[in-house]
């Protein structure tokens, strides 16, 4: 009798890849509806409607009125030095599929970030997760594939004992017709067991292919989203939320510009000269979904590539500022190079602030 024992040791190297580390719940509300050819719509505010009411700020203010971040900022966090001062320009920005970081550069509420973080549907960690899922749908046919073979050795398996039984029925000798009734009794035992465990292959994999279905149904939209997203949610120091608005992203450079409507915000001045290496530096952002983080290095090197520092740069430290002393910013914090993972030690890369101004100076004058 052929039996699918193992079974259960091979649907337990199923792997469901989990993307919810990646997926956000930042973006302002999905607004979807269909245009008037039919087409379906994506937009971060929902479709407009004569006489429709005005706007409102998170806060519950009317849109035209100021938002005064310096007040508010300078209030709660009086500030000893330059560099406590400038945490204060420092907010995290959520998108549909993560969360990055950014900072004030005009007063009049600029901010500037990565592009990456606005359009994390075009980076390496959306091309990862894409691979990752690729690689997931593999497994996911492979183990198919086996359960449907084993559904067919298993009707072998029924085919073979509803020949025995007919086998033994056939038996005019009594002692062979008794051996032959234990035989059948201990086929018919074995196959209950194969089937059973068959179905609890069966039932487990529907289990985790629906749940992985989902979940790459819900990375399929963000994503789709993310790539016209506008509007963005962001947070300051004191966990006060806004909304910035997209106003360029950079053709050849990992930067982009946002800004916040209707405010006055405390900002960081750019520094484009006077850095070398040794310089003493820090990183200000969001890492790991903790925000207002504050880490400490210097300069290692300056290559084509940017600034390279080794003051600790992770994940949702990117579009963050990259500061000297003297509270001034030379560079906006973007990647890390490391071995194995983001998380192992290694050296942070940032933007020079040159490029802000080489893609952004029309909209900073």
């Amino acid at each position: 009798m052929l039996s699918i024992k193992k079974s259960t040791q091979w649907i337990a190297a199923l792997i469901v890849v989990s993307l919810m580390s990646f997926q956000g719940t930042g973006l302002a509300e999905v607004f979807k509806y269909k245009d008037e050819n039919g087409r379906w719509q994506f937009s971060d505010s929902p479709k407009k409607v004569a006489g429709a009411a005005r706007s409102f700020s998170s806060s519950g203010a009317s849109s035209d009125k100021v938002q005064d971040f310096i007040e508010l900022l300078t209030t709660k966090y009086p500030s000893t030095n330059p560099v406590q001062q400038a945490t204060m320009a420092v907010v995290t920005i959520k998108s549909k599929l993560g969360s990055g970081s950014g900072f004030f550069v005009s007063q009049d509420c600029y901010l500037i970030t990565n592009k990456h973080v606005v359009r994390p549907a075009k980076g390496k960690q959306w091309d990862a997760t894409q691979a990752k899922i690729k690689k997931n749908a593999l497994i996911f046919e492979r183990n198919r594939i086996q359960i449907r073979h084993e559904v067919e050795r298993l009707a072998v398996d029924k085919q073979k004992l509803d020949d025995f039984w007919i086998y033994m029925n056939s038996l005019s000798s009594e002692k062979q017709k008794q051996l032959a009734q234990r035989k059948y009794a201990l086929y018919e035992r074995q196959y209950a067991r194969d089937q059973q465990r068959l179905d609890d292959v069966e039932r487990k994999f529907n289990e985790e292919e629906r749940k992985f279905n989902h979940q790459q149904s819900n990375f399929n939209f963000s994503s789709a989203v993310s790539n016209v997203a506008q509007i963005f949610e962001i947070k300051l120091k004191d966990n006060t939320k806004a909304r910035a608005n997209l106003i360029k992203v950079a053709p050849d450079d990992d930067l982009a510009l946002l800004k916040v409507k209707a405010c006055r915000a405390p900002y960081l001045k750019l520094k484009t000269s006077g850095i070398s290496q040794g310089t003493r530096v820090h990183a200000i952002g969001s890492p790991l979904g903790l925000r207002d983080q504050l880490t400490e290095g210097t300069v290692t090197q300056l290559s084509a590539k940017g600034i390279v520092t080794d003051a600790q740069i992770l994940p949702g430290n990117s579009g963050g500022p990259l500061i000297t002393d003297d509270g001034y910013v030379v560079a906006v914090n973007t990647t890390k190079v490391a071995k194995g993972s983001a998380l192992n030690i290694g050296f942070g890369v940032s933007i020079p602030v040159v490029k802000v101004k080489q893609n952004f100076g029309r909209y900073l004058k």
